[in-house]
């Protein structure tokens, strides 16, 4: 039976015909709970933080795309519905632990295994893409290990997240988004698959592939930086490498990306892709200079480049350009911000109610807890939407500890703060804050 644990005050003890009896998990979307439906098997509610209009037809579009997902190592949608303005997913309940919990206690997967675990969650994605769904939030966490394989959960999740009134900027666990999403630009099923090749690098190895010091870190390696992805090698790195492309029209489909598993002919280990043509070929890392590896239909997007071999020093200067790119967004961005905010937040799980203060101009620092005797500096991730994440790090204080601040605009000088333990998704704390100069 599943690790739960009971129900807490403020959770609701029905939703809809199902009754709840405790909770699974929670994170940044919502809480998950164990359920009973009439006469069923257990199932797993979802219960998303995200208000919705029972009436909005985005809403059900949204849920009826998720059921179409043929149930190919997935966790298959049952049923949805509102409940005081809140959205909840009812899903198959998978009885297992996640991916992430398992190379925690167990350490990574190797062999077999990790080709299991690579298959079986490409499978799931060609399902979802299959459907018109995209995830937006593959990771560890949301690949259960269940006695009949690894399933992927949460699909359909985010997108339903994200079209609320209350969203904004982009949804998913920052660790694991893709560049694109990162720059708040749309995501696509390229973004998944680049999600997908840090989850199977992290089940080979235990750690991100683009592991850093600081959470503001990773993401600028995630943006800028070269993945390290351990002790992968042969056709799988092949494919890890190609998925992990910048740019979402170099990477190959999730079908593509089964098709290039499921072969088991003899070929050299190949370096990352590059065009030629209407195929992506991956070089052999051989020294002789022929070439070979795990082959991939180009996208019609890549049909209509053309690519050139561009001289080291053009390379080093387009780095160059990028960085100085990101500086001057950094010293120009609104300044909407700026300046020192404060107010109370609150710890559910605690039941504590405490002040709390940001300093947003240079340098930025943060105060809280029952006497503000907890101190750290913030340093910006990104800000798009009307949604600003910053690192909090160095913390000084008793029962103090760093992580990930997200600040959301509700109109001129007032904002929500929401504060998460770095390494989880969990929100531990929010409230409302005000600009006090």
């Amino acid at each position: 039976m599943p690790r739960t644990s009971p129900l807490r005050p403020e959770d609701p003890e029905r939703l809809g015909g199902y009754v709840l009896t405790g909770r699974l998990g929670a994170g940044g979307q919502g809480v998950v709970f164990l359920a009973h439906g009439p006469g069923g098997p257990p199932v797993a509610v979802k219960l998303l933080h995200a208000r919705v209009d029972a009436e909005d037809r985005r809403f059900h579009r949204e849920v009826e795309a998720a059921r179409r997902v043929a149930p190919f190592c997935t966790a298959r949608v049952l049923d949805a519905g509102v409940h005081d303005d809140r959205a909840y997913i009812v899903s198959e309940y998978v009885d297992g632990v996640s991916l992430q919990e398992h190379v925690a206690e167990h350490g990574p997967r190797s062999g077999g295994a990790l080709d299991r675990i690579a298959v079986g969650t490409a499978t799931a994605l060609a399902a979802i893409h299959r459907a018109g769904v995209v995830h937006r939030d593959v990771k560890p966490s949301n690949v259960l290990l269940g006695p009949d394989g690894p399933r992927v959960v949460d699909f359909g999740v985010s997108r339903l997240a994200d079209a609320t009134p209350t969203a904004g900027g982009p949804v998913g666990t920052p660790a694991y988004l893709a560049p694109e999403q990162l720059r708040g630009e749309p995501a696509g099923p390229p973004a998944d698959m680049f999600s997908w090749a840090l989850t199977v690098a992290f089940a080979a190895s235990g750690r991100h592939a683009f592991t850093a010091d600081g959470y503001a870190a990773v993401l600028a390696r995630i943006l800028y930086g070269t993945p390290d992805i351990g002790p992968l090698d042969g056709r799988l790195r092949d494919i890890v490498v190609a998925c992990l492309a910048r740019e979402p029209g170099d990477r190959p489909a999730a079908e593509d990306v089964l098709s290039a598993l499921l072969d088991h002919s003899d070929r050299p280990p190949a370096r990352p892709a590059v065009h030629r043509g209407d195929v992506a070929t991956a070089q052999t890392s051989s020294g002789d200079g022929g070439t070979g590896g795990t082959r991939f239909p180009a996208s019609g997007q890549e049909r209509r480049r053309t690519r050139r071999r561009w001289p080291a020093a053009l390379v080093a200067g387009a780095a160059v350009l990028a960085a100085l790119g990101a500086l001057l967004y950094a010293v120009t961005r609104p300044a909407a911000y700026d300046g020192t905010w404060s107010g109370v937040a609150r710890y559910p799980s605690a039941g504590r109610v405490f002040p709390v203060e940001l300093r947003l101009s240079e340098p930025r620092s943060m105060r809280w807890g029952a006497d503000l005797h907890c101190r750290g500096r913030l340093r910006e991730i990104a800000e798009t939407g009307g949604r600003l994440v910053l690192d909090l790090g160095q913390v000084t204080g008793a029962s103090c500890y760093p992580g990930l601040v997200t600040l959301v605009s509700q109109g001129d000088r007032r904002a929500t703060i929401e504060v998460s333990r770095a390494g989880e998704d969990a929100v531990r704390y929010s409230g409302t804050i005000t600009r006090t100069s």
